[in-house]
Protein backbone atom coordinates (compact mmCIF):
# COMPACT_ATOMS: atom_id res chain seq x y z
CA UNK A 1 0.00 0.00 0.00
CA UNK A 2 2.70 2.43 0.71
CA UNK A 3 3.80 1.83 -2.75
CA UNK A 4 1.30 2.21 -4.25
CA UNK A 5 0.40 5.44 -2.08
CA UNK A 6 4.25 6.68 -3.42
CA UNK A 7 3.73 5.69 -6.67
CA UNK A 8 0.40 8.21 -6.99
CA UNK A 9 1.62 10.87 -5.13
CA UNK A 10 4.77 11.11 -8.14
CA UNK A 11 2.33 10.51 -10.89
CA UNK A 12 -0.34 13.34 -9.32
CA UNK A 13 3.06 15.67 -9.28
CA UNK A 14 4.18 14.82 -13.01
CA UNK A 15 0.77 15.24 -14.38
CA UNK A 16 0.04 18.20 -12.56
CA UNK A 17 3.87 19.67 -13.61
CA UNK A 18 2.53 18.98 -17.15
CA UNK A 19 -0.60 21.18 -17.21
CA UNK A 20 1.12 24.09 -18.00
CA UNK A 21 1.04 26.53 -21.49
CA UNK A 22 4.28 26.98 -23.33
CA UNK A 23 4.49 28.64 -26.30
CA UNK A 24 6.90 26.94 -28.12
CA UNK A 25 8.81 23.65 -27.77
CA UNK A 26 12.74 23.28 -28.62
CA UNK A 27 13.13 21.24 -32.10
CA UNK A 28 14.78 18.30 -32.23
CA UNK A 29 18.77 18.34 -33.32
CA UNK A 30 19.75 17.08 -36.16
CA UNK A 31 21.33 13.44 -34.44
CA UNK A 32 22.53 12.99 -38.05
CA UNK A 33 25.50 15.22 -37.92
CA UNK A 34 27.71 17.65 -40.20
CA UNK A 35 27.83 16.48 -43.96
CA UNK A 36 31.48 16.14 -44.98
CA UNK A 37 31.65 15.17 -48.26
CA UNK A 38 29.16 14.28 -51.32
CA UNK A 39 29.08 12.30 -54.47
CA UNK A 40 26.27 11.41 -57.01
CA UNK A 41 25.29 8.48 -54.87
CA UNK A 42 27.18 8.91 -51.64
CA UNK A 43 27.18 11.07 -48.72
CA UNK A 44 29.42 11.06 -45.71
CA UNK A 45 28.45 12.39 -42.63
CA UNK A 46 30.23 12.56 -38.77
CA UNK A 47 28.65 13.45 -35.85
CA UNK A 48 30.29 14.36 -32.27
CA UNK A 49 29.00 14.43 -28.94
CA UNK A 50 30.80 15.72 -25.72
CA UNK A 51 30.00 15.89 -21.92
CA UNK A 52 31.19 17.28 -19.04
CA UNK A 53 29.76 17.39 -15.10
CA UNK A 54 29.86 18.44 -11.80
CA UNK A 55 28.32 16.67 -9.16
CA UNK A 56 28.08 17.38 -5.39
CA UNK A 57 26.86 14.02 -4.18
CA UNK A 58 26.20 12.53 -0.59
CA UNK A 59 25.67 8.65 -0.03
CA UNK A 60 24.73 6.88 3.18
CA UNK A 61 24.43 3.39 4.52
CA UNK A 62 26.79 2.09 2.06
CA UNK A 63 29.32 -0.83 2.00
CA UNK A 64 30.87 -2.37 -0.22
CA UNK A 65 31.96 -6.44 -0.75
CA UNK A 66 35.86 -6.56 -1.49
CA UNK A 67 38.87 -8.60 -1.69
CA UNK A 68 36.56 -11.18 0.79
CA UNK A 69 35.78 -7.58 3.68
CA UNK A 70 33.63 -5.35 3.56
CA UNK A 71 35.04 -1.40 2.87
CA UNK A 72 33.39 1.62 3.33
CA UNK A 73 33.78 4.35 0.46
CA UNK A 74 34.04 8.05 0.93
CA UNK A 75 30.43 9.68 1.85
CA UNK A 76 30.92 13.11 0.24
CA UNK A 77 31.47 12.55 -3.80
CA UNK A 78 32.20 16.30 -4.54
CA UNK A 79 34.12 17.33 -7.85
CA UNK A 80 34.74 17.41 -11.72
CA UNK A 81 33.84 13.85 -13.93
CA UNK A 82 36.09 12.91 -16.59
CA UNK A 83 34.69 14.23 -19.78
CA UNK A 84 33.66 11.37 -22.57
CA UNK A 85 33.01 12.17 -25.89
CA UNK A 86 31.19 9.98 -28.88
CA UNK A 87 32.24 9.85 -32.41
CA UNK A 88 29.33 8.92 -35.25
CA UNK A 89 30.01 7.89 -38.32
CA UNK A 90 27.17 7.93 -41.24
CA UNK A 91 27.78 6.67 -45.08
CA UNK A 92 24.76 7.02 -47.41
CA UNK A 93 24.45 5.19 -50.42
CA UNK A 94 22.14 6.16 -53.03
CA UNK A 95 18.91 7.98 -53.03
CA UNK A 96 18.73 7.31 -49.04
CA UNK A 97 18.82 3.49 -50.01
CA UNK A 98 21.24 2.27 -47.69
CA UNK A 99 22.93 3.50 -44.33
CA UNK A 100 26.34 2.24 -43.15
CA UNK A 101 26.56 3.61 -39.38
CA UNK A 102 29.64 3.44 -37.17
CA UNK A 103 30.31 5.02 -34.22
CA UNK A 104 33.20 4.90 -31.32
CA UNK A 105 33.19 6.14 -27.74
CA UNK A 106 36.28 8.01 -26.62
CA UNK A 107 36.86 6.99 -23.13
CA UNK A 108 33.65 5.87 -20.68
CA UNK A 109 33.23 5.38 -17.41
CA UNK A 110 34.78 1.99 -16.96
CA UNK A 111 37.06 2.72 -19.46
CA UNK A 112 38.15 6.49 -19.31
CA UNK A 113 41.41 6.12 -21.04
CA UNK A 114 40.23 3.78 -24.15
CA UNK A 115 38.35 4.21 -27.42
CA UNK A 116 36.30 1.43 -27.75
CA UNK A 117 33.28 0.72 -31.21
CA UNK A 118 29.53 0.75 -29.75
CA UNK A 119 27.70 -0.06 -33.22
CA UNK A 120 28.05 -1.08 -36.61
CA UNK A 121 25.64 -1.91 -39.08
CA UNK A 122 24.06 -1.61 -42.39
CA UNK A 123 20.26 -0.37 -42.59
CA UNK A 124 18.79 -1.31 -46.11
CA UNK A 125 15.97 -0.02 -48.17
CA UNK A 126 16.41 -0.40 -51.24
CA UNK A 127 19.59 -2.30 -53.55
CA UNK A 128 20.40 0.61 -56.03
CA UNK A 129 22.67 0.12 -59.14
CA UNK A 130 22.34 -3.17 -61.30
CA UNK A 131 23.11 -5.66 -58.70
CA UNK A 132 21.51 -9.37 -58.77
CA UNK A 133 20.19 -8.06 -55.30
CA UNK A 134 17.65 -5.79 -56.77
CA UNK A 135 15.94 -8.72 -56.89
CA UNK A 136 14.92 -8.84 -53.55
CA UNK A 137 13.54 -4.89 -54.35
CA UNK A 138 10.29 -5.29 -54.77
CA UNK A 139 10.24 -7.00 -50.82
CA UNK A 140 11.90 -3.96 -49.62
CA UNK A 141 9.29 -2.04 -51.15
CA UNK A 142 7.55 -3.00 -47.90
CA UNK A 143 10.22 -3.96 -45.48
CA UNK A 144 13.27 -2.50 -44.22
CA UNK A 145 16.78 -4.78 -42.83
CA UNK A 146 19.13 -4.25 -40.57
CA UNK A 147 22.20 -5.88 -39.69
CA UNK A 148 25.22 -5.52 -37.64
CA UNK A 149 26.40 -4.99 -34.20
CA UNK A 150 23.98 -2.60 -32.73
CA UNK A 151 21.17 -2.14 -29.88
CA UNK A 152 18.57 -4.22 -29.86
CA UNK A 153 15.43 -2.63 -30.57
CA UNK A 154 13.71 -3.33 -26.99
CA UNK A 155 11.74 -0.47 -25.68
CA UNK A 156 12.53 2.85 -26.30
CA UNK A 157 15.70 3.17 -23.93
CA UNK A 158 18.23 4.02 -27.07
CA UNK A 159 15.99 6.94 -28.11
CA UNK A 160 15.70 8.32 -24.88
CA UNK A 161 18.32 8.07 -22.95
CA UNK A 162 21.69 8.84 -22.35
CA UNK A 163 24.41 6.82 -24.15
CA UNK A 164 27.61 8.09 -22.80
CA UNK A 165 28.42 11.14 -23.92
CA UNK A 166 25.38 11.48 -26.58
CA UNK A 167 23.02 13.19 -23.91
CA UNK A 168 20.70 15.35 -25.50
CA UNK A 169 17.85 12.70 -25.93
CA UNK A 170 17.50 12.77 -22.26
CA UNK A 171 15.79 15.57 -20.82
CA UNK A 172 17.73 14.97 -17.14
CA UNK A 173 21.40 14.25 -16.34
CA UNK A 174 20.81 10.45 -15.53
CA UNK A 175 18.87 7.42 -16.53
CA UNK A 176 15.86 5.34 -15.10
CA UNK A 177 17.51 3.44 -12.25
CA UNK A 178 16.91 0.72 -14.95
CA UNK A 179 17.43 1.13 -18.60
CA UNK A 180 17.44 -1.92 -20.61
CA UNK A 181 20.25 -1.26 -23.36
CA UNK A 182 22.87 -3.52 -25.04
CA UNK A 183 24.48 -4.36 -28.13
CA UNK A 184 24.86 -7.90 -30.06
CA UNK A 185 26.10 -8.94 -33.33
CA UNK A 186 21.98 -9.39 -35.21
CA UNK A 187 19.53 -9.22 -37.78
CA UNK A 188 16.26 -7.22 -37.44
CA UNK A 189 13.58 -7.11 -39.89
CA UNK A 190 11.47 -3.73 -39.68
CA UNK A 191 7.81 -2.97 -41.14
CA UNK A 192 7.20 0.72 -40.67
CA UNK A 193 3.83 2.16 -42.22
CA UNK A 194 2.18 5.37 -41.36
CA UNK A 195 0.06 4.14 -38.53
CA UNK A 196 2.01 1.65 -36.69
CA UNK A 197 5.25 -0.74 -37.40
CA UNK A 198 6.50 -4.65 -36.20
CA UNK A 199 10.23 -5.53 -35.73
CA UNK A 200 10.92 -9.39 -35.63
CA UNK A 201 14.91 -9.80 -34.80
CA UNK A 202 17.70 -12.31 -33.90
CA UNK A 203 20.71 -12.54 -32.75
CA UNK A 204 24.10 -14.04 -30.80
CA UNK A 205 22.61 -13.04 -27.32
CA UNK A 206 25.61 -11.64 -26.54
CA UNK A 207 27.48 -8.60 -27.26
CA UNK A 208 30.36 -10.33 -29.26
CA UNK A 209 31.29 -13.20 -30.95
CA UNK A 210 31.36 -16.75 -29.23
CA UNK A 211 31.56 -19.88 -30.82
CA UNK A 212 30.91 -22.62 -28.01
CA UNK A 213 27.90 -24.74 -28.08
CA UNK A 214 26.25 -23.39 -25.20
CA UNK A 215 25.81 -20.17 -26.78
CA UNK A 216 22.39 -20.19 -27.88
CA UNK A 217 20.20 -17.23 -30.18
CA UNK A 218 18.24 -14.79 -28.99
CA UNK A 219 14.57 -13.70 -30.73
CA UNK A 220 12.89 -10.37 -30.21
CA UNK A 221 10.11 -8.41 -31.30
CA UNK A 222 8.46 -4.89 -31.26
CA UNK A 223 5.19 -3.41 -31.95
CA UNK A 224 4.63 0.19 -32.26
CA UNK A 225 1.19 2.13 -32.90
CA UNK A 226 1.15 6.04 -33.96
CA UNK A 227 -1.93 6.39 -35.48
CA UNK A 228 -3.39 8.71 -33.38
CA UNK A 229 -1.80 12.70 -32.50
CA UNK A 230 0.25 13.54 -29.90
CA UNK A 231 0.22 9.39 -28.66
CA UNK A 232 2.31 6.40 -29.29
CA UNK A 233 3.04 3.19 -27.87
CA UNK A 234 4.88 0.48 -28.11
CA UNK A 235 5.32 -3.28 -26.57
CA UNK A 236 8.64 -4.99 -26.94
CA UNK A 237 9.87 -8.99 -26.06
CA UNK A 238 13.04 -10.30 -26.06
CA UNK A 239 14.16 -13.58 -25.08
CA UNK A 240 17.44 -16.39 -25.38
CA UNK A 241 17.96 -19.44 -23.07
CA UNK A 242 22.05 -20.18 -23.46
CA UNK A 243 23.14 -23.03 -21.35
CA UNK A 244 25.04 -21.58 -18.10
CA UNK A 245 28.20 -23.05 -19.46
CA UNK A 246 27.84 -20.35 -21.67
CA UNK A 247 30.81 -17.62 -21.80
CA UNK A 248 28.67 -14.52 -21.23
CA UNK A 249 24.68 -14.03 -21.61
CA UNK A 250 23.64 -10.29 -23.12
CA UNK A 251 23.95 -7.17 -22.21
CA UNK A 252 20.57 -5.52 -22.42
CA UNK A 253 19.71 -5.51 -18.27
CA UNK A 254 23.10 -7.48 -17.09
CA UNK A 255 25.75 -4.56 -18.00
CA UNK A 256 25.86 -0.47 -18.40
CA UNK A 257 29.12 -0.51 -20.39
CA UNK A 258 28.34 2.84 -21.32
CA UNK A 259 28.60 3.70 -17.57
CA UNK A 260 26.54 5.95 -15.49
CA UNK A 261 25.94 10.12 -14.98
CA UNK A 262 26.53 9.55 -11.25
CA UNK A 263 30.66 8.86 -10.69
CA UNK A 264 31.64 6.68 -7.67
CA UNK A 265 28.04 6.00 -5.79
CA UNK A 266 27.44 2.95 -4.08
CA UNK A 267 30.82 1.38 -5.50
CA UNK A 268 34.52 2.34 -4.70
CA UNK A 269 36.05 3.40 -7.36
CA UNK A 270 36.13 4.19 -10.99
CA UNK A 271 39.45 2.29 -12.58
CA UNK A 272 39.99 0.91 -15.56
CA UNK A 273 39.37 -2.05 -14.00
CA UNK A 274 35.29 -2.41 -14.17
CA UNK A 275 34.42 -1.08 -10.91
CA UNK A 276 32.87 1.62 -12.29
CA UNK A 277 30.60 0.64 -14.29
CA UNK A 278 27.24 2.19 -14.16
CA UNK A 279 27.21 3.28 -10.60
CA UNK A 280 24.25 3.58 -8.89
CA UNK A 281 22.49 1.47 -11.64
CA UNK A 282 20.24 -1.51 -10.82
CA UNK A 283 21.81 -4.33 -13.09
CA UNK A 284 19.59 -7.52 -13.24
CA UNK A 285 20.56 -11.00 -13.83
CA UNK A 286 23.46 -12.75 -15.85
CA UNK A 287 21.80 -12.33 -19.53
CA UNK A 288 21.72 -16.23 -19.99
CA UNK A 289 18.05 -17.30 -19.50
CA UNK A 290 16.61 -14.48 -19.89
CA UNK A 291 12.88 -13.70 -20.91
CA UNK A 292 11.51 -9.93 -20.82
CA UNK A 293 8.74 -7.93 -22.01
CA UNK A 294 8.29 -3.79 -21.66
CA UNK A 295 5.43 -1.26 -22.96
CA UNK A 296 5.80 2.26 -23.19
CA UNK A 297 3.99 4.90 -23.99
CA UNK A 298 4.49 8.73 -25.18
CA UNK A 299 2.21 11.89 -25.17
CA UNK A 300 2.24 14.88 -26.01
CA UNK A 301 -0.83 16.41 -25.20
CA UNK A 302 -0.16 19.81 -26.69
CA UNK A 303 2.65 21.86 -27.52
CA UNK A 304 5.88 22.05 -25.30
CA UNK A 305 4.76 19.14 -23.22
CA UNK A 306 5.75 15.28 -23.60
CA UNK A 307 5.18 13.09 -20.55
CA UNK A 308 6.95 9.05 -21.08
CA UNK A 309 6.13 6.33 -19.07
CA UNK A 310 7.20 2.70 -19.13
CA UNK A 311 6.57 -1.17 -17.81
CA UNK A 312 8.45 -3.84 -18.02
CA UNK A 313 8.98 -7.25 -16.70
CA UNK A 314 12.32 -10.23 -16.60
CA UNK A 315 12.93 -12.89 -15.31
CA UNK A 316 16.50 -14.49 -15.42
CA UNK A 317 19.51 -16.74 -13.31
CA UNK A 318 21.74 -14.95 -11.55
CA UNK A 319 25.38 -15.75 -9.86
CA UNK A 320 25.65 -14.97 -6.28
CA UNK A 321 28.46 -12.65 -6.12
CA UNK A 322 29.52 -13.93 -2.67
CA UNK A 323 29.63 -17.69 -3.93
CA UNK A 324 30.94 -18.05 -7.64
CA UNK A 325 29.46 -20.83 -9.26
CA UNK A 326 26.36 -20.46 -7.35
CA UNK A 327 22.83 -19.57 -8.77
CA UNK A 328 19.50 -18.55 -8.33
CA UNK A 329 16.51 -17.07 -9.85
CA UNK A 330 15.47 -13.48 -10.54
CA UNK A 331 12.19 -11.81 -11.52
CA UNK A 332 11.73 -8.13 -11.24
CA UNK A 333 9.34 -5.47 -12.41
CA UNK A 334 10.73 -2.46 -13.17
CA UNK A 335 8.93 1.37 -14.24
CA UNK A 336 9.39 4.60 -14.77
CA UNK A 337 7.34 8.05 -15.30
CA UNK A 338 8.27 11.16 -16.86
CA UNK A 339 7.06 14.69 -17.81
CA UNK A 340 8.98 17.33 -19.48
CA UNK A 341 7.59 20.85 -19.89
CA UNK A 342 9.32 23.70 -22.06
CA UNK A 343 8.44 27.13 -20.31
CA UNK A 344 9.79 29.02 -23.77
CA UNK A 345 12.40 27.98 -26.72
CA UNK A 346 14.98 27.38 -25.12
CA UNK A 347 14.40 26.48 -21.29
CA UNK A 348 12.43 23.50 -19.35
CA UNK A 349 11.64 21.61 -16.61
CA UNK A 350 11.94 17.39 -16.23
CA UNK A 351 11.48 15.48 -13.44
CA UNK A 352 10.89 11.46 -13.32
CA UNK A 353 10.35 8.67 -10.57
CA UNK A 354 12.08 5.21 -11.76
CA UNK A 355 11.41 2.11 -10.12
CA UNK A 356 12.77 -1.67 -10.14
CA UNK A 357 10.86 -4.26 -7.84
CA UNK A 358 12.71 -7.93 -7.14
CA UNK A 359 9.72 -10.47 -6.45
CA UNK A 360 12.86 -12.66 -6.30
CA UNK A 361 16.70 -12.14 -5.70
CA UNK A 362 18.28 -15.34 -6.13
CA UNK A 363 16.66 -16.95 -3.23
CA UNK A 364 12.19 -16.97 -2.48
CA UNK A 365 12.94 -15.11 0.98
CA UNK A 366 14.86 -12.10 -0.67
CA UNK A 367 13.19 -9.14 -1.93
CA UNK A 368 13.22 -5.39 -2.18
CA UNK A 369 13.58 -2.66 -4.55
CA UNK A 370 15.55 0.42 -5.49
CA UNK A 371 13.77 3.74 -6.25
CA UNK A 372 15.12 7.00 -8.00
CA UNK A 373 13.27 10.67 -7.99
CA UNK A 374 15.10 13.19 -10.56
CA UNK A 375 14.24 16.52 -10.96
CA UNK A 376 16.26 19.26 -12.89
CA UNK A 377 15.73 21.89 -15.72
CA UNK A 378 17.47 22.00 -19.03
CA UNK A 379 18.45 25.18 -21.38
CA UNK A 380 19.89 25.32 -24.63
CA UNK A 381 22.80 27.93 -25.08
CA UNK A 382 22.71 27.12 -28.54
CA UNK A 383 21.04 25.02 -30.87
CA UNK A 384 23.78 22.27 -30.05
CA UNK A 385 25.07 23.22 -26.54
CA UNK A 386 22.32 21.75 -23.55
CA UNK A 387 23.10 23.03 -19.65
CA UNK A 388 21.29 20.70 -17.80
CA UNK A 389 20.72 20.40 -13.24
CA UNK A 390 19.51 17.86 -11.61
CA UNK A 391 18.72 17.17 -7.91
CA UNK A 392 18.72 13.14 -7.59
CA UNK A 393 17.67 10.72 -4.59
CA UNK A 394 17.89 6.71 -4.67
CA UNK A 395 17.14 4.44 -1.96
CA UNK A 396 17.34 0.48 -1.61
CA UNK A 397 14.95 -1.26 0.81
CA UNK A 398 13.71 -4.76 1.93
CA UNK A 399 16.22 -6.80 0.90
CA UNK A 400 18.25 -9.02 3.25
CA UNK A 401 20.72 -8.05 5.03
CA UNK A 402 24.63 -8.90 3.21
CA UNK A 403 22.66 -8.87 -0.30
CA UNK A 404 24.83 -8.19 -3.66
CA UNK A 405 24.87 -7.76 -6.84
CA UNK A 406 21.32 -5.96 -7.22
CA UNK A 407 23.96 -3.04 -7.78
CA UNK A 408 27.87 -3.85 -8.28
CA UNK A 409 28.76 -5.58 -4.99
CA UNK A 410 26.77 -2.82 -2.42
CA UNK A 411 25.21 -4.47 0.48
CA UNK A 412 21.48 -3.18 -0.83
CA UNK A 413 19.95 -4.79 2.85
CA UNK A 414 21.76 -1.98 4.53
CA UNK A 415 19.50 0.45 2.69
CA UNK A 416 22.00 2.42 1.16
CA UNK A 417 20.62 6.24 -0.45
CA UNK A 418 22.48 8.88 -1.99
CA UNK A 419 21.34 12.30 -3.25
CA UNK A 420 22.43 15.84 -4.40
CA UNK A 421 23.20 17.90 -7.10
CA UNK A 422 24.72 17.66 -10.69
CA UNK A 423 25.23 19.93 -13.05
CA UNK A 424 26.08 18.74 -16.79
CA UNK A 425 26.65 20.93 -20.38
CA UNK A 426 26.51 18.66 -23.26
CA UNK A 427 27.36 19.23 -26.82
CA UNK A 428 26.30 17.16 -29.71
CA UNK A 429 26.00 17.60 -33.56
Amino acid sequence: MKKLITIIVMMAFLVGLSFHTAEAQKPDYDRKGIEIVSTDNLTFKMGFHSIGRVQVLTQDNVRVWSGGAWVIPDENLHGMQTSFANLDFLVTIGDNDIDVFFDGLLGTQRHPSRWWGNQGYMYIRNIPGNSFLTAINPLLEHIDIKAGNFFADFGEHQYTRTVNADAHRNALVGNPVVSPLGTEPGMEIILDKDAFGLMLGTGIGTPEQDFQEARKYSFRTKLWLDAIDGVYLSGSFYTVNHDQEANRGTNIFRRERHGSSYAAVWNLNNDDGGSGEGPGQVRPGNGRQLTAWEVNGIFTPFDGNKISAFFGMGEDTGPDPNNFGEFGDEEWTYYSAEVQQFLNDDFYLSARYSNVDYDKFLTDDNDGNVSRIQAGFGAFITDNILLKAEYVYQKASGFNEGTTGVVTSVDVGMEPTFQGLMLEVGVSF
